[in-house]
């Protein structure tokens, strides 16, 4: 990982950060991403969180080494318990689950606010996120895939809009990839080998599970 810029999964989440926000990065282990965006300029200030205090103090000295203290904040935080919705514009929450991050969106309702843009990055149950966010007046702008040392991730821009929408499955699933993308592609054959073998339990995901293979054919 070069912290002067980002790649695979992290390189994701810098490309949706818009250009002059303000950025609460949750989870932010290294401190990497909020380093990369502001010494490209990209950005003008950071708040860096995280809920374990030994990943913090190596963002901090990671944030001194390249002398970015009087920009980049950070904060003991569960979630976004420790921000304040007038302090940032973007957030970032990358590296925990899909059912984690639901729970920090639920707890902080002022994200819930046209002005605010999230980049989400479900490490797993990315389709639940999905399916919550759509159907909680959330509007996905984009999403894509990446491979990364040998695993498929996804990042999702994602504003309120207000306008709720029922999700199925497959909906959830697939969300805003490309499925011509070969990296969404690769990332979505996984999700399809996952509720394969949640089938074997559940018969009723058959239909999803065929509509997502026909999907990817046609795709082809």
């Amino acid at each position: 990982m070069s912290i002067l810029k980002p790649h695979g999964r992290l390189s994701l989440c810098a490309d949706y950060v818009r250009e002059g926000s303000r950025l609460a990065d949750i989870g932010t282990d290294h401190g990497y991403l909020p380093i990369a965006l502001c010494l490209s300029g990209k950005i003008p200030s950071a708040v860096a969180c995280d809920i374990n205090p030994l990943p913090l103090r190596s963002a901090e000295d990671n944030i001194a080494k390249f002398s970015l203290g009087n920009v980049i904040k950070t904060r003991l935080s569960d979630g976004l318990k420790a921000v304040s919705s007038d302090e940032v514009d973007d957030v970032v929450i990358a590296g925990m689950g899909g059912e984690l991050i639901r729970d920090i969106l639920t707890a902080a309702p002022w994200v819930k606010d046209e002005a605010k843009h999230l980049v989400l990055q479900p490490m797993t149950r990315h389709d639940d996120l999905v399916k919550w966010l759509v159907e909680n007046g959330f509007t996905i702008i984009q999403q894509a895939a990446v491979l990364d040392d040998g695993k498929y991730y996804t990042a999702i821009s994602v504003r309120f809009s207000g306008e709720k929408t029922p999700c199925d499955l497959y909906t959830a699933v697939v969300g805003r990839l490309d499925l011509h993308d070969e990296n969404s592609r690769g990332f979505l054959n996984r999700s399809l080998q996952n509720l394969r073998n949640k089938s074997k339990g559940d018969p009723s995901l058959l239909p999803v599970i065929q509509q997502l293979e026909e999907a990817l054919h046609e795709a082809e």
